[in-house]
């Protein structure tokens, strides 16, 4: 009898502690009550993150000419060696002199070996060393005797020294005029290629150079070697120069 009494008091007992633990217990939340992960701890630092964002797929511009203030530089196939920056009349040139309204005084002249030119009306005038906007403008004041308010052009027809000249065994040896950049290459294709037996790994160029020793202006010859076959093979390009002004090609 008595164990019976004590199994009943434990039993009681052990009841009333679960029910004490019940009550302590935080009372479950319904999944719509329920805090998002990402809510229940809020940044205490006061500062708002900064959301996460995709790396950006726009193109750098950092190298590009126009970002780098890089300025972009006009081309020009013909380098500042090949161009004439004033061209000075010399003897031989043909020479062509418009007068507005004037057909009688408009013509083409010749200089002559003396460095003159004949002009109606006004006579001789020397024309060698000048440009042809220097030779107009006197041309004008000299007509200005003859004719109210003249207005004279004057350009260069056909120009005695802007040539160069093809010797040897080649197709077609002479004078060509230098008209724009020509470079050895191209000189012989103006002559026609080469004749039998000729040799072109052996071609030279004679440039008459100017040079000043002592206060004095003296001319010498340079002889440039020229080797076609590498050229041709694309080897020794820099053998391809540009021709100037009276250039001699001798092709052997």
């Amino acid at each position: 009898m008595a164990i019976h009494i004590v199994t009943v008091l434990l039993s009681v007992s052990t009841t009333v502690a679960t029910f004490a633990a019940a009550q302590d217990a935080p009372a479950p939340q319904s999944p719509a009550q329920q805090t998002p992960p990402a809510q229940q701890t809020p940044p205490r630092s006061g500062r708002t993150a900064a959301p996460a964002t995709a790396p950006s797929t726009a193109p750098s511009t950092a190298a590009s000419p126009a970002a780098s203030g890089a300025s972009e530089e006009l081309l020009s196939p013909y380098d500042r060696e090949s161009l004439t920056a004033e061209y000075r009349i010399a003897p031989g040139d043909v020479l062509q002199v418009f007068v507005w309204r004037e057909p009688d005084l408009s013509r083409e002249l010749r200089v002559r070996p003396d460095g003159y030119v004949s002009v109606p009306l006004i006579g001789d005038l020397f024309a060698v060393a000048k440009t042809p906007k220097r030779l107009a403008a006197e041309f004008t004041q000299a007509l200005s005797n003859f004719v109210n308010n003249p207005q004279v052009t004057v350009t260069l027809g056909t120009s005695s020294t802007l040539r160069f000249y093809v010797l040897g065994k080649v197709n077609k040896a002479g004078e060509f005029p230098l008209v724009g950049r020509t470079t050895v290459m191209q000189a012989l294709a103006l002559a026609g290629g080469f004749l039998e037996y000729a040799k072109p790994e052996e071609i030279k160029i004679l440039r008459q150079e100017l040079a000043t020793t002592g206060g004095k202006a003296k001319t010498h010859e340079v002889v440039l070697a020229v080797n076609y076959k590498a050229i041709a093979q694309g080897q020794n390009l820099q053998q391809n120069v540009v021709l100037k002004a009276g250039d001699v090609v001798v092709v052997p």
